[in-house]
């Protein structure tokens, strides 16, 4: 399984260029998953083995992009370092081994498909390969009975996702030249207290299936007009609201919007650029059992993860990965051999047992 770790994180895969890879993968798999059958979106994939009637479906998720610019693989210890070790290429190898282990299983107990997919990495959501893949073959993967999504969790299960929603505010003054600042007005100093109003909101905590998800918002990027002997006319900034299961996307704009209103600035200037939503948890039977029988730490994904489209259309689904959180997109991204090892054999464990 290391070696095969190695050779995909030696395949470059940036968002929009997963083309070689993702035929690396599908060739592997038709030559060591028995009666495999495959799906074709675009550059992702959905593999499966054959369907047993009365089984439950389960879904290995995970994309094949990569956002640090690639390098030479090479080890230290138990370290193996390579562009997307830990997001999210060290959860693509073990699914690979449990389809091959599982097409060997005469008395298998469970169905399962491997969702491959490209362009997850800061995308848009109609870009998303995931949400191509849904816009395809939503009926098959509505047959889906419970996902995991193999993103970077320090081994940990991490249930539901915050949604997130990305404005761009503008704050208009008068330009003019700086050696003659009382002709104009500077719309920088004319947002600092709207910079220290957000600075000042607090993270609102939310308890949903036991644990602990935030709402947060910050100012993420600045920009005012260029010039250095010029006032800048205009300051624009992006806000991230991040906000935890619960709200619909419109209840969420509404609060948004309330705490744009908090600062004390009036008809202030913004547009919502991109939104995606927050996972609404989806508890079932089958989820319990899983979740109960690895005997992880639950968590909170205080994030975005694809685990929003999957709950959209009915699937209930959770993150699980070997990849360690603090390394994903780190220009010399790692992950731990044993953690990988371990990863699989936990839930070849459970898989067998089920």
């Amino acid at each position: 399984m290391i070696d095969l770790l190695i050779n995909l994180l030696n395949i470059p895969s940036p968002t929009f260029q997963e083309e070689k890879i993702t035929d690396f993968i599908e060739d592997w798999m038709f030559c060591h998953v028995e009666g495999v059958l495959v799906k074709t979106v675009g550059n992702s994939r959905i593999f499966s083995l054959p369907m047993i009637d009365n089984l439950p479906h389960i879904g290995l998720v995970g994309h094949t992009d990569v956002v640090p610019k690639h390098f030479e693989v090479y080890q230290r210890k138990d370290l193996l370092f390579g562009a997307g070790a830990s997001d999210m290429k060290g959860a693509l190898a073990p699914f690979m081994m449990l389809m091959e282990s599982c097409s060997k299983w005469s008395d298998r107990h469970l169905n399962f498909s491997f969702v491959l997919y490209c362009a997850e990495e800061g995308t848009p959501l109609e870009e998303n390969g995931l949400y191509h893949l849904i816009l395809g073959e939503e009926e098959f993967l509505k047959t889906l009975d419970l996902a995991i999504v193999g993103e970077p969790t320090n081994g940990c299960i991490q249930v539901g996702c915050v949604g997130s929603l990305h404005a761009e505010v503008i704050i208009r003054g008068v330009a003019c030249h700086s050696a003659r600042p009382w002709d104009g007005e500077n719309a920088l100093y004319k947002a600092l207290p709207f910079i220290r109003s957000i600075a000042e909101i607090k993270p609102l905590k939310k308890t949903v299936f036991g644990v602990d998800f935030f709402d947060v918002i910050n100012v993420t990027e600045s920009k005012s007009e260029n010039g250095r002997t010029s006032i800048p006319g205009q300051w624009a900034c992006n806000i991230n609201y991040r906000y935890a299961p619960g709200p619909s996307m419109q209840e969420a704009e509404i609060e948004f919007n309330n705490l744009l209103v908090s600062t004390g600035f009036e008809k202030l200037e913004f547009t919502v650029l991109d939104h995606v939503p927050s996972a609404q948890i989806i508890e079932t039977e089958l989820l319990n059992k899983f979740v109960c029988f690895l005997g992880r730490q639950v968590e909170a994904k205080q994030a975005w993860t694809d685990v929003a489209q999957l709950n959209g259309i009915d699937i209930p689904a959770f993150n699980f990965g070997p990849g360690l959180t603090q390394q994903a997109h780190k220009a010399n991204e790692y992950i731990s051999l044993r953690d990988v090892v371990d990863y699989y054999k936990i839930l070849h464990e459970l898989i067998k047992n089920y």
